[in-house]
């Protein structure tokens, strides 16, 4: 019975974590260049209550991890709202290098390309200084006459840490990608599966409820018949 109150009190604290996980997702639900969260976990236990029926305990394996799945590509027209199919596009965060797959941009007073952040927006030459006359290509080539004046710094990336939801840190790797111009890339979150999930954690997290008090009703059964 310890047992038993136990393993459902853990299951529920592990759901609770996995709330959380899809809770910050759905408030990021229009956030550009957001890529949603996942956990994955195991059931390491299933046992048949009575009047309950068979219940499952189980615990995280994974928590969380990110998907890095393309998110769908939105236009905006604007000219300094940049995406990047297949790479992400470096910016300085004071000093360490984060790299975002979407970039809401704008023009800091001295005239440098920054994020809503204040990161400074990375070209092959470093910060780059922005001429409204400019264009960008289909290859982060920022042009000026159709001559090329610097380049997105854009790679693609082995990411192994999220900073801020929306940026990375990792290493650089070779890929093949597109960037476009006055489009952003919305929010990966598939919002459908997000409701679903935190549906199926709330009957969990109810049955494990369930769990708990039965057995401690048994358990004061037995300790009235001792006493």
């Amino acid at each position: 019975m310890l047992r038993g109150i136990y393993n459902a009190v853990s299951s529920n604290l592990m759901l609770l974590r996995a709330q959380d996980v899809v809770e910050d997702n759905l408030l990021h639900i229009q956030t550009p260049g957001y890529k949603q969260k996942n956990f994955a976990f195991t059931l390491t236990e299933q046992r048949h209550i009575k009047g309950l029926g068979n219940i499952s305990f189980g615990g995280l394996v994974s928590y969380p991890y990110v998907s890095l799945e393309q998110g769908p590509l939105e236009q905006t027209d604007r000219v300094l709202d940049l995406a990047v199919s297949g790479g992400f596009v470096a910016v300085d965060a004071n000093g360490q290098r984060l790299w975002a797959s979407s970039l809401r941009m704008i023009v800091d007073e001295q005239g440098y390309l920054i994020t809503p952040e204040g990161y400074r927006v990375l070209g092959n030459n470093g910060p780059i200084l922005w001429n409204e006359s400019y264009e960008i290509d289909e290859r982060g080539n920022i042009l000026l006459d159709g001559k090329v004046v610097d380049t997105f710094l854009v790679s693609g990336v082995n990411v192994q840490q999220v900073v801020n939801d929306k940026y990375f840190i990792g290493e650089q790797v070779q890929s093949t990608f597109h960037v476009y111009q006055r489009y952003l890339e919305a929010s990966g979150v598939d919002e459908i599966s997000q409701v679903t999930t935190l549906m199926t954690i709330l009957r969990h997290y109810q049955s494990n409820v369930k769990v708990v008090q039965a057995e401690d009703a048994a358990l004061a059964k037995i300790i009235n018949i001792m006493i």
